[in-house]
């Protein structure tokens, strides 16, 4: 069974170095404008893009992903300048 966690990042960040399971995603865009992640299958921004992810104007976006989205090299999130902050629901492998 997963135990699946959240965090909050305003920030570019490594969130795991291993096989990562995403199940949600919510971005807050700053002001009026768009606001954009791309979230990368490894541990930096080299790495695969997994997903770009956008929200509208003025509003927060949930994204969930059922079945979780599976990162096999680990998840680096890249946050767009126009987002306040991201929060994340993962797991990660511990084998």
């Amino acid at each position: 069974m997963r135990i699946f966690r959240w965090i909050r990042t305003t920030v570019d960040v490594c969130l795991s170095k291993s096989r990562t399971h995403i199940a949600a995603v919510i971005i807050t865009p700053h002001n009026n404008k768009y606001g954009t992640i791309t979230l990368y299958n490894g541990t930096s921004s080299s790495d695969p893009q997994a997903i770009l992810l956008q929200t509208g104007t003025t509003e927060s976006r949930i994204f969930n992903f059922n079945p979780p989205l599976t990162l096999d090299r680990g998840l680096y999130i890249d946050v767009g300048g126009d987002v306040d902050d991201v929060l994340v629901q993962y797991d990660v492998d511990t084998q």
